[in-house]
């Protein structure tokens, strides 16, 4: 402010060298005050600059996480189908070895009933032998009639008799003679 009054002063009652140095000096201080705002401006532009170069590469980031944020949808959405999916044969599966597991049950009864029906015919096929000279006959005709190589033969069957037949020899003190 008092600056001011001197600069007033000068302009007022100041003698011509005083003027001449007020001059330079506003002349100056013109000149630095236009160099200033040229910095200005060209700071202000930079910045503008900045801000349209932030603003791009935010929107462009921000296009970017969108991008990503639909494919992760996208992938979420697939590995929830496929999980389902996986779930649904994981079901199936259980389902079908409970099945397995009772058909399994069913079988084993079944084999074991075929194989007492085996034994109760084997005991009807032998029914009535009381010599060692029966049960080779007996032995030699269920064999005529079983044997694989004919057309009605069954190897099971023949593998049951002979070791039923073994059995027998040893009941009655024979050694086994095919």
């Amino acid at each position: 402010m008092e600056e001011r009054r001197n600069i007033e002063e000068i302009i007022l009652n100041g003698t011509e060298d005083e003027l001449s140095q007020l001059r330079l000096w506003l002349f100056k201080e013109s000149v630095r005050l236009e160099n200033q705002e040229s910095a200005l401006e060209d700071r202000y532009a930079r910045l503008e600059a900045d801000e349209r170069a932030f603003k791009e590469r935010r929107d462009a980031l921000e296009r970017k996480l969108e991008n990503a944020s639909k494919k992760l949808d996208a992938d979420k959405a697939l590995f929830e189908q496929r999980l389902h999916i996986l779930n649904n044969g994981y079901a199936q599966l259980n389902m079908d070895k409970k099945k397995l597991e009772a058909e399994f049950v069913r079988l084993e009864r079944e084999k074991t009933y075929q194989r007492q029906n085996e034994y109760d015919a084997l005991d009807l096929m032998f029914r009535g032998v009381d010599s060692a000279l029966t049960l080779k006959k007996r032995y030699k005709d269920l064999m005529k009639m079983f044997h694989p190589d004919n057309v009605a033969g069954d190897e099971e069957m023949v593998q049951l008799i002979n070791a039923e037949y073994a059995a027998l020899c040893r009941q009655f003190n024979i050694s086994v003679i095919n």
